[in-house]
């Protein structure tokens, strides 16, 4: 090969290979799982970018003792957790020292009782000893030389007198013996009924003469026993702790947290920085710390995904159909992603209030209405959860969004029509206040009217918001609401217009066919309202040539008897097509357009088929049963296999001579047998218990329909006549 030639050929080499990657690129482009797992990816890419913006601000270098070189703000509320303690602790000191001045945090020591009996039996020993050295009875004197205080104090809480000693001593023995008695008695009943602190015991000194008179006293004893008592008795209280531990726990559950708000000054210009103040700043992520960075935010991916995961799970378990439309799925990440982003926004300029403002709910009420409820309530978690770490993990925002995404979804459960909208916004008004109104109460010390106006703001904003871009959605998703489908079920729209017109018998047909299906569909729980549209549309492919359709042939000559049976399958068979061509055209709903395509599924056309049968008789095995069959798909929904039934019945009960209810019944059990023996049903969710309730729903509205009148006899109709002639020459 010469040197041009193979420059040439490494030149087209070095093109083509390109070109093949591109390809194989698109390729892998086509394949929806690909296309669904990159649309998961970046999702999840975009949610943690979102939970990362703002969480990490300016690192500083700064340590403990060093002087601050610059005004330190805190870049969200942070705890002052040595300030708060120092306030816990300074109101359990007050709340300690009024404790201890009120007698029910005491309790009575019975230690004390025991002691100071004890004291007195020793005293009483001394004094016995005394007397006997005395000798009272012999005349035996007690002057003051004699009295030695040292040798009773110790007994005592107080040093006792001199007369007092000497009232004792000189007591005869009978009064004396009285004395001990009743002493014992009113000490031990004072140690033990009655709560004696310092503060009080003068008090109770007071007392001791009005006790001792409820005893019987001799009129020689009382005196020395009041002021034997009045110096023996002594405090017996100790403090309660388990209602001071209950005291404290309870006034530090009461002391807020002093919270440095964001933007407040929490280190100045110059202030040397304390252990307290290098806490703060590593909770706020000031300070340079690498390895923290790198914890959180593979702590927030992990989360994001569990999320994430969880919401695919769901989905794959209780709504797979959502993997095979991937306008929803885009459609329910572009939601979430646009509510995570506003409240983002509005965090960043305010973080206490703002977020209240983000009509999150709108998310919920379009995809109630666009997907469906219990999505809804999944996802209404979901972001409520992400909404509350966003906004530096604030519960009270959680919470909010959560009962509004909630109520949102449970007041469109059965949308029908614009005004449902403008109603759940109504109730998000009121509903949200009143929540705010309550986390207010529960989360914060002074209460925020600013918050209460504009979460009821935010239920306005949701519906407007969802009221707006609800066509929009529709347009660009290619998603059907049910205001759509009651557009397209007026009659005034421009295809049913044109089949009224250009094929009336078709169009009757169908208004009967939607009125079955309907019945059927609330009797089985299906969509009634895509039933009811579904059957009006289902025919729209006879438009193109109505007159080979034998309910537009009025006294007209019937084209298919100058056909061979199989053109006219082919005929009968192609209006399937040319309906779902019309439906394209004029942009139906795919869902819609489905219906159109399944409503004969792969069903046989059995008058054609068996007449090809009796024109040649001799040859019957060699007639193809495909070729007089529906191009399908079979129905792949209850829906479509709903229509499929109603147009059958309605069709034949209509060639019925003189239909009577058993007539009907038979005819309509034998259709459905047919359809299911054929297999027409094998690719949807329909049930043998609703075939028995949709047989029993059509019955019901045919009954009403094809009822008998009565038969007027010869004469009674000439009589009317004649009546009616006479009435007018009258006028």
């Amino acid at each position: 090969m010469e040197p041009n030639e193979n420059q040439n050929f490494n030149r087209k080499v070095k093109k083509a290979q390109p070109l093949e990657l591109a390809s194989k690129v698109a390729e892998v482009f086509k394949l929806p799982s690909f296309r669904e797992g990159l649309l998961i990816t970046l999702s999840f890419i975009l949610l943690i970018t979102l939970l990362q913006i703002n969480l990490f601000p300016r690192a500083l270098d700064i340590k403990v003792g060093q002087v601050s070189k610059l005004d330190i703000r805190a870049p969200r509320d942070v705890v002052d957790r040595e300030a708060t303690k120092l306030a816990q602790k300074e109101a359990v000191d007050n709340a300690l020292a009024n404790a201890k001045q009120d007698l029910s945090y005491y309790l009575i020591d019975e230690t004390v009782a025991k002691s100071v009996t004890y004291k007195l039996n020793q005293f009483f020993e001394t004094v016995n000893f005394d007397r006997d050295k005395l000798d009272v009875d012999e005349g035996g004197s007690f002057t003051k030389e004699d009295f030695q205080a040292e040798r009773y104090q110790s007994y005592f809480a107080q040093p006792p007198d001199f007369s007092l000693i000497k009232s004792i001593l000189t007591l005869d023995e009978r009064h004396y013996q009285e004395l001990k008695e009743k002493a014992y008695q009113i000490l031990a009943r004072l140690e033990s009924d009655y709560k004696i602190t310092r503060a009080n015991i003068d008090a109770v000194r007071g007392r001791i003469p009005e006790i001792i008179s409820e005893y019987n006293v001799a009129p020689h004893v009382k005196d020395a026993l009041a002021g034997l008592l009045k110096i023996a008795i002594r405090p017996n209280v100790v403090l309660d702790e388990a209602k001071i531990s209950k005291l404290k726990n309870e006034v530090i559950s009461k002391v807020p947290p002093v919270i440095h708000r964001r933007d407040d000054l929490i280190i100045a210009k110059n202030q040397v920085v304390t252990d307290n103040d290098l806490k703060m700043l590593n909770e706020l992520h000031l300070i340079v710390d690498e390895s923290n960075r790198v914890k959180v935010f593979l702590s927030l991916s992990f989360l994001v995904l569990l999320l994430v995961g969880l919401v695919l799970i769901y989905i794959f378990q209780f709504h797979s159909a959502l993997f095979k439309q991937e306008r929803m799925l885009y459609l329910i990440l572009l939601l979430m992603l646009l509510v995570l982003g506003i409240v983002k926004a509005l965090s960043l300029v305010d973080s206490l209030t703002l977020p209240y403002l983000a009509p999150v709910s709108f998310a919920s009420m379009l995809m109630t209405v666009l997907v469906n409820p219990q999505l809804a309530l999944t996802m209404a978690c979901v972001i409520s959860l992400l909404c509350g770490i966003i906004v530096e993990y604030n519960l009270a925002l959680s919470i909010f969004f959560f009962v509004s995404g909630i109520i949102a979804v449970l007041t469109l459960v059965n949308f029908n029509r614009q005004r449902d909208l403008v109603r759940s916004g109504s109730v998000l008004m009121v509903a949200n206040a009143a929540t705010v109104i309550l986390l207010n109460l529960l989360f914060r010390t002074t209460f925020d009217y600013v918050s209460v106006v504009l979460a009821a703001s935010n239920g306005f904003l949701s519906a407007v918001l969802a009221i707006g871009s609800l066509p929009f959605i529709e347009n660009i998703f290619k998603v059907t609401s049910p205001m759509r489908l009651l557009e397209l079920s007026n009659p005034g729209h421009p295809l049913l217009r044109r089949l009224q017109i250009e094929a009336p018998g078709t169009y009757h047909h169908s208004i009967m066919v939607g009125n079955l299906a309907e019945a059927a569909a609330q009797g089985i729980g299906a969509d009634a309202l895509w039933v009811r549209v579904g059957s009006y549309y289902h025919d729209i492919g006879k438009i193109k040539r109505p007159y080979f359709f034998v309910e537009n042939q009025f006294a007209q000559e019937n084209p298919h008897e100058k056909l061979n049976p199989t053109l006219s399958t082919l005929i009968i068979t192609y209006h399937v097509k040319e309906g779902v061509e019309i439906a394209k055209e004029h942009g139906l709903p795919d869902k819609l357009i489905e219906i159109i395509e399944q409503h004969h599924g792969t069903d046989l056309v059995r008058y054609f088929y068996n007449k090809a049968s009796e024109n040649m008789p001799e040859e019957k095995g060699a007639l193809v049963e495909e070729d007089f069959r529906y191009d399908g798909p079979k129905p792949q929904t209850k829906e479509a296999a709903l229509v499929m039934l109603a147009d059958s019945v309605e069709a034949a009960v209509r060639s019925i001579p003189k239909p009577t209810p058993a007539k009907i019944e038979a005819l309509i059990q034998k259709i459905i047998r047919e359809r299911l023996e054929d297999g027409q049903f094998d690719e949807c969710n329909l049930t043998l218990k609703e075939l028995t309730i949709v047989k029993n729903s059509f019955l019901k509205i045919l009954e009403g329909s094809l009822h008998t009148r009565v038969e007027y006899p010869e004469k009674v109709l000439k009589e009317m006549e004649r009546k009616k002639t006479n009435a007018s020459v009258a006028k």
